[in-house]
């Protein structure tokens, strides 16, 4: 597995390992900026809210450390970035699935409104700077079942796919939407990117709160990445954190 052409020229390094515990726990020990850290399998892999995330072979396990990538206000910004330069690897590789993809706010990839790829951002403060560790989750060769969410594999699609293919792509898109992100000045760019391959958008969605579900229209996405829903009483909440349930997807038709 190598990083692609256009990451290696831009300055990004990579370690890979057969077998690890968690590639974002190694990318932070490690400490280095723009180093990719990739797996052939996690033992003691997670996702969000520390759930546990399945990690057999043939799926890519990839973490990206950046080191004082931005004001620590712009780290939000992240989940955007990755969730595009995944996106641009689906485009790159596996046309068929390409065709099927929407993001699902505000980290996730769909693929026919079941659940491909999923993204982990975790920081580290150092006086008034910061470190990310972007955990990237890619289901290529096989997917989990009995998952909060439909999930399905790349290969179902793309038989030709795989992490050899992939993560080059992928590292050469993080590299790209990186560069147009620009430390945060850039974020308009990534907002309106993100928007055009949104799931969801304009449709009655459930946010799923520690306090509560919250139903309503998924009316826009803010200057900040905050998700606005307009309830049925006509009151426009701002959604800064939560999960995203909805039915009857409707894919949204985009450009590469």
């Amino acid at each position: 597995m190598k990083l692609g052409a256009g990451a290696q020229a831009a300055g990004f390094r990579h370690l890979h390992f057969d077998s690890i515990g968690s590639t974002n726990v190694e990318a932070l020990q490690r400490g280095q900026d723009r180093l990719w850290v990739t797996a052939g399998e996690q033992v003691s892999g997670k996702g969000r809210r520390g759930r546990v995330w399945n990690s057999p072979h043939g799926n890519l396990y990839a973490s990206l450390l950046l080191i004082d990538p931005a004001e620590p206000r712009r780290a939000a910004d992240l989940c955007f970035v990755a969730a595009l330069a995944l996106s641009d690897a689906v485009l790159a590789t596996a046309p068929r699935a390409a065709a099927l993809q929407a993001l699902k706010w505000p980290n996730d990839l769909l693929i026919g409104g079941a659940k491909v790829a999923g993204i982990l951002v975790e920081g580290a403060h150092a006086g008034a700077g910061f470190s990310a560790v972007i955990g990237c989750g890619v289901n290529i060769a096989s997917h989990p079942d009995g998952t909060p969410y439909p999930a399905t594999h790349l290969a179902a699609t793309d038989a030709t796919v795989d992490v050899a293919s992939f993560f080059p792509a992928l590292s050469d898109a993080f590299a790209r939407r990186l560069d147009q992100w620009q430390r945060g000045l850039g974020f308009a760019a990534i907002r309106e990117a993100w928007l055009q391959r949104a799931a969801g958008l304009g449709r009655r969605i459930v946010v799923r709160l520690p306090s509560g579900d919250i139903e309503g229209v998924f009316e826009a996405l803010d200057a900040e990445g905050v998700l606005i829903l307009r309830t049925d009483a006509g009151e426009r909440r701002e959604i800064s954190a939560g999960e995203i349930f909805f039915a009857g997807l409707k894919l949204n038709s985009f450009d590469s």
